[in-house]
């Protein structure tokens, strides 16, 4: 019996411990733990609806705008607040320039090592030619946060009922503009290295079976707050009216985030040439371009701003209610659902995109050691597969660990 434990596995967001019992070249078990039950949900209980969106920012270090905004949401649709357009309008800022961040993180701060691995080059020679693109990435998306949200890490713009304050503008658009010529020139650039993936010995290794149901709440116009959560399954999509359990999800094998937004907008605008969506490593190729579309996104929104007036909050017109969400984080569809009774919070419940994957990802991970011995690699080699898996995936452990998962 050979035992392969990986604590702790690192370069993603927390730390989470895998662990392979490989008996003759068969994997007989393989367990994916996460850390212990931290219960989020338990802390909003009982605080005034207009502090939850500032509370659950702390959650994620990679994602605090996404659980901000999805919480403002929740809790509008709870007050029946109806956010006016330049709110909205600049969440889609806020939340196309996190895309664009935690993209950039993981391709090329955490996943350099592995593409290197991958694509069988020098890990200097790449990280040569790509870290410093990301950093350049990372300080933009940055500045935008900082002139929009009043900050990169620590989100202080939107609340209940649109935003805290008038954002500010000025004439800081025509030097992004600059900015964003620069980046596009080193995306294409990346865009190239990561289409060579697939000449990868290991690219096989990394298909995706067609036994998994998609699940997104991207809008047709790339809308990261469109509000309509969509489900992919026998071929065809289909808009979930009527969602009696979100948690029901959770029991099916689910996938969220950059591959689900791409099938659907492959099959939405039937693309002559469709988005690479069979194989796990085609998440790299997938980033970059989401992190394309993602600033010319913005730098429309952007344009719109000043147009919109200065109307940017609305008050709550009633006190109690029940309010649903589903905003599209950069790792997918981040759910909340709040139940509220005189401006508190009576329940709360949040369903993040990695709890959504981690089915998909326990049985996808299984596989990739399987497939790796299959090919008479050495297990050092499964190992490896295994841990760019996971990284692929871009989890975030730090979201994940609110729950506990009890095994019968």
């Amino acid at each position: 019996m050979s035992l392969k434990q990986i604590h702790p596995l690192t370069r993603i967001e927390g730390a989470s411990e895998v662990i392979v019992k490989i008996h003759k070249r068969e994997v007989q078990e393989l367990e994916f733990n996460l850390p212990v039950l931290r219960k989020i949900e338990t802390l909003l209980r009982g605080k005034r609806v207009h502090i939850i969106p500032f509370i659950v920012a702390k959650i994620c270090g990679v994602c605090p705008f996404s659980h901000q905004i999805a919480a403002s949401i929740a809790l509008e649709k709870a007050l029946n607040i109806d956010a006016p357009l330049l709110a909205s309008n600049v969440r889609r800022l806020i939340l196309s320039m996190e895309h664009i961040r935690s993209h950039a993180y993981n391709l090329f701060l955490m996943g350099l090592q592995d593409a290197s691995r991958l694509l069988g080059m020098d890990e200097k020679l790449l990280s040569h030619r790509l870290f410093h693109s990301g950093l350049n990435v990372i300080r933009f998306a940055d500045q935008v946060l900082s002139l929009i949200a009043g900050g990169p890490i620590s989100p202080g713009i939107s609340t209940v009922g649109g935003l805290l304050k008038m954002p500010i503008i000025g004439s800081s658009i025509n030097d992004l503009k600059r900015d964003v010529k620069n980046i596009l020139e080193d995306m294409n650039r990346a865009l190239s290295i990561s289409k060579n993936l697939r000449g990868s010995k290991y690219y096989e290794i990394f298909n995706l079976e067609r036994d998994h149901i998609l699940i997104t709440s991207f809008g047709r116009d790339m809308d990261p707050i469109n509000g309509i959560l969509k489900m992919y399954e026998n071929v065809s999509w289909k808009e979930l009216d009527v969602l009696e359990d979100p948690k029901d999800l959770l029991t099916k094998n689910v996938l969220t985030g950059p591959l689900a937004r791409a099938t659907f907008i492959s099959l939405h605008y039937s693309l002559e040439e469709s988005l690479p969506t069979h194989n796990l490593l085609d998440l790299y190729m997938l980033r970059i371009l989401e992190i394309i579309n993602a600033l010319s996104y913005s730098m429309n929104l952007l344009r719109t701003l000043k147009d919109l007036g200065e109307f940017y909050r609305k008050s709550p017109q009633k006190k109690s209610g029940f309010g649903r969400s589903f905003v599209e984080a950069p790792r997918g569809t981040l759910i909340y659902e709040c139940e509220v009774e005189e401006e508190v919070v009576k329940s709360i419940r949040i369903i993040t995109p990695t709890e959504l994957n981690l089915p998909f990802l326990k049985t996808f991970s299984r596989k990739i050691v399987e497939r790796t011995l299959e090919r008479g690699l050495p297990v050092e080699d499964a190992v490896e597969n295994l841990k760019i898996a996971i990284r692929a995936f871009d989890p975030c452990i730090s979201c994940a660990t609110h729950i506990t998962v009890i095994n019968s």
